[in-house]
């Protein structure tokens, strides 16, 4: 499996990914404003999504929006989003692109947080994913 941070080669199989996620969370149907959207945060580059692939077709993937925190006088990076095909949910795909995402934070300085239970990766041992 390879992860890494999706780019505009990715657009078409991601707006793909990011449809079915949203209609897991009871969204309409709707590829082209996904595709709008996820093109729009590529190009102005204001979120981070690494994307996960397995035979040269990503599976997964996981957005992260920078900010900074008050509380913490800090930056930080709300983990927003996270998907993974139901096919491959029992590949490690999430653990793997979340440590990833963990390790660019690190070497950046910043705070990686779940946005779904407020807490700070790496201060408790449980985690809550959308999947």
């Amino acid at each position: 499996m390879q992860i890494r941070l999706a780019s505009s080669i990715d657009l078409e199989p991601l707006s793909l990914l990011f449809d079915q996620y949203r209609q897991q969370l009871q969204q309409s149907a709707d590829y082209p404003a996904c595709h709008s959207f996820l093109k729009n945060r590529l190009a102005e580059n204001d979120s981070m999504i690494f994307v996960a692939l397995i035979d040269d077709n990503i599976v997964g993937f996981i957005q992260l929006y920078p900010s900074f925190s008050s509380v913490r006088l800090a930056p930080v990076w709300y983990l927003e989003d996270v998907f993974v095909l139901p096919d491959y949910q029992q590949h490690n795909v999430v653990s793997q692109m979340h440590t990833k995402a963990q390790l660019l934070a690190h070497s950046m300085g910043v705070l990686l947080i779940n946005r779904h239970d407020d807490e700070a990766f790496g201060e408790s041992e449980s985690h809550s994913f959308l999947v």
